[in-house]
């Protein structure tokens, strides 16, 4: 019985760390599909963050603390309440990778927790979370080009990136603590291209990582919280960036299925925002040691992401 008590209470056994803007929503709603692993359908209730805000900027304004961050670790048990005893839980969270605190406190709590990570070029990830927050009212500054000049001359690398953009592209000091953490054998990296080119073949993988059934037929024909760009009709773009406020308001009460019916209406038709050839010439000589450091981490040859012409 002891047994039994102790596998129904125990913390997730699996965390997904990120990064931001890579494909993580898509891979929450993909693995919870999965009746071998249980991960809740709200992604980033960010607990290992949360819990202890020392060094985070949320410590001195805890007002800007998102709902759905949970910061109490009944309330963060209770996810798993439902999970079958013999179901592997699961943590999707991508500010787990925005900061160095979050791999030794998940590695104190569960020393044989596996990792999985996605990579994505950093251009490509600040510039796609620019673009989404610009175009759901939660960004102000009018161009990317006023907002890279605004934080490039600032302290890019640090212990806590959360809420940042070109901070946030900084990844590999981050990544280093669940190497330092955690045996290599429980991390697994996984890039955004691949995800995005191969979507079974990457959930596979992920899979026999966690040793759990591999030919389970995911249902990945739906890819959620896509950036898409701009919403094409400027009325309907201009009156979703405004009624932000009233849409925060309503959260609480509204269903989640609702708020993503809405979601996928406003945003069916999108127009892609190129970024500018200089300015991601500028950032990718930006990213440039950070790349290095991430290939040397991963294995992987990531050349590619310094050279790639503007899309």
């Amino acid at each position: 019985m002891a047994v039994a008590d102790e596998r129904e209470s125990r913390l997730p056994d699996f965390y997904v760390v990120g990064a931001g803007r890579a494909g993580t929503t898509s891979l929450n709603h993909y693995l919870a599909q999965h009746p071998q692993l249980c991960v809740p359908a709200a992604k980033s209730c960010s607990y290992f963050y949360a819990c202890d805000l020392t060094g985070s900027p949320l410590a001195a304004n805890r007002a800007a603390i998102p709902e759905w961050f949970i910061a109490d670790e009944a309330r963060y048990r209770a996810l798993y309440a439902s999970a079958p005893p013999e179901a592997l839980r699961g943590d999707v969270s991508p500010v787990y990778l925005a900061s160095t605190r979050v791999a030794p406190r998940i590695a104190a709590a569960r020393p044989d927790a596996r990792i999985i990570a996605i990579m994505r070029d950093p251009v490509d990830r600040v510039y796609s979370r620019y673009i989404g927050r610009r175009r759901d009212g939660l960004e102000s500054t009018a161009t990317f080009e006023e907002l890279v000049d605004r934080e490039i001359d600032t302290e890019l690398v640090r212990d806590d990136a959360h809420a940042t953009y070109l901070a946030g592209g900084m990844i590999s000091h981050f990544l280093r603590t669940y190497y330092d953490a955690f045996p290599a054998q429980n991390i697994q990296i996984h890039f955004f291209e691949d995800f995005a080119r191969d979507t079974r073949g990457v959930l596979a993988s992920i899979c026999r990582f966690l040793q759990v059934d591999d030919r389970f037929p995911f249902d990945v024909n739906q890819i959620y919280n896509s950036s898409g760009g701009r919403i094409r009709n400027p009325a309907v773009g201009g009156l979703w960036a405004f009624s932000r406020p009233v849409r925060q308001l309503l959260r609480p009460w509204l269903p989640k299925g609702l708020r993503d019916a809405a979601f996928r209406q406003v945003t069916a038709q999108t127009e892609k925002v190129p970024i500018r050839p200089e300015t991601r010439a500028r950032l990718q000589q930006l990213y440039r040691e950070d790349i290095r450091q991430l290939q040397q981490l991963t294995g992987r040859d990531l050349t590619a992401w310094c050279q790639r012409p503007a899309q």
